[in-house]
């Protein structure tokens, strides 16, 4: 028997209403500009936790400007995942690469090298994020997005190598 207390369609509704710019973002990245599914929640879980972190109004601000600006925002969070990734700032980073739509939409200066900096938090934040919350604001979302990438390339999706 499951135990794990559920959420009412109540709070998942507030939690949706709430959520309704990730949610935009979220829609943007995968329908408006194709980005993968993945990668796309990967980028969002990032600058949720980034505002969670007290950076706040970064979705806000991005899905506001046109898709191009998203577009590049989410390029500046996958290099600062992928600078995650790496227990060691290694060389192959750029240590003054500035994270320029980062900097515009956060107003303030952000490096590659901060960005690791923070790394023991934002790899706690990020997979409480994408666990807690994801579940419940993009349900929905999440499988449009994933079918729509399947109409787009089935092959890939279901892993086949062509």
């Amino acid at each position: 028997m499951d135990t794990r207390r559920k959420p009412s369609s109540m709070a998942v509704e507030c939690l949706e209403i709430f959520h309704g710019i990730d949610q935009t973002a979220f829609r943007m990245l995968t329908q408006v500009l194709n980005r993968e599914v993945t990668q796309s929640l990967m980028v969002i879980a990032f600058l949720l936790s980034m505002e969670t972190m007290g950076m706040s109004g970064i979705l806000q601000t991005a899905i506001k400007k046109e898709g191009w600006f998203m577009n590049s925002l989410a390029e500046d969070c996958v290099i600062c995942l992928q600078c995650l990734l790496s227990p060691e700032f290694s060389g192959f980073l750029d240590k003054s690469r500035k994270l320029e739509t980062l900097k515009h939409t956060l107003k303030t200066e952000l490096t590659l090298y901060q960005v690791h900096r923070m790394r023991s938090i934002l790899l706690t934040i990020i997979p409480d994020t994408l666990s807690n919350i994801f579940s419940r604001i993009l349900g929905n979302v999440t499988m449009d997005a994933v079918w729509l990438e399947y109409q787009r390339n089935p092959t890939r999706l279901l892993g086949f190598n062509t």
